[in-house]
């Protein structure tokens, strides 16, 4: 693969000071589904950033990825301080720890030598803040905690498979990516269909889940294509809308 000189945009610069700095205001009333879509979009940005600079690395659409790239790095932010004013606990520590370590790795210029460590620690935030999700579902009772973990799981999905399809043109993914890569095809369709046989969906989000499984099969498509660039590009960008629709989708339930 070609590899291209670029410049980053001080991504590294956009986070200063202490994450939990925030957290000294008083803390709003939230409900918990807000806390838990919050905790959501946290992974799905963890997993976002990684996509986009693989993306760049790549050499597909370098500006508006990199544009993206800078839009998840404040939203994390952002979500993390709001998290931080009303979430306390070791969880939201480790997160915090990660993020410091990731930002670093991430910071630097795409590079091939670069590839592995930064995918590792996406799927590693990615993972923790899963963890957070399912941590404030668990503490609520009834169904409606759960369509929102379940559903922020399939929203962070979408950038996790198109991070890892990225990797393969990278010539840096894992010997077994492709087996990860259709396990996590197949669980996120099992979302999706999960929560279309969910009959207490309010009618808001019924919409933007049938534009969300109707997209998912041009999706899944670009996604089973191996060694592909034209492929990877169309994942990339098929990604993202379907990551636009489960944003909503999270909304109306949360």
């Amino acid at each position: 693969m070609r590899r291209r000189e670029l410049v980053l945009l001080g991504f590294a610069s956009l986070v200063s000071g202490p994450l939990l700095a925030a957290a000294k205001k008083a803390a709003p009333q939230v409900s918990p589904r807000v806390l838990i879509n919050q905790a959501g979009q946290l992974a799905m940005h963890a997993e976002r950033i990684g996509k986009y600079w693989m993306q760049m690395g790549v050499g597909i659409d370098l500006q508006r990825a990199g544009l993206h790239l800078q839009d998840s790095t404040r939203a994390f932010d952002q979500l993390f301080a709001a998290l931080g004013r009303i979430v306390h606990g070791e969880q939201m520590l480790l997160i915090e720890q990660r993020w410091r370590v990731y930002r670093m790795a991430w910071g630097a210029k795409p590079a091939p030598e670069g590839v592995r460590r930064v995918a590792s620690l996406a799927q590693d935030l990615g993972e923790q803040g899963m963890k957070l999700v399912n941590q404030l579902a668990k503490a609520q009772a009834g169904d409606e905690a759960r369509r929102v973990a379940d559903a922020s799981e399939a929203r962070m999905l979408t950038q996790r498979m198109a991070r890892i399809a990225l990797m393969r043109q990278w010539s840096q993914a894992a010997p077994d990516a492709s087996l990860q890569l259709d396990q996590m095809r197949k669980t996120f369709s099992a979302r999706l269909d999960s929560l279309n046989a969910d009959t207490g969906l309010p009618d808001a989000a019924k919409g933007d889940l049938q534009l969300a499984r109707q997209q998912w099969a041009f999706l899944d498509q670009a996604l089973a294509t191996k060694e592909d660039l034209k492929a990877t590009t169309q994942a990339a960008n098929l990604a993202e809308r379907e990551r636009e629709l489960l944003d909503s989708f999270c909304g109306h339930l949360a």
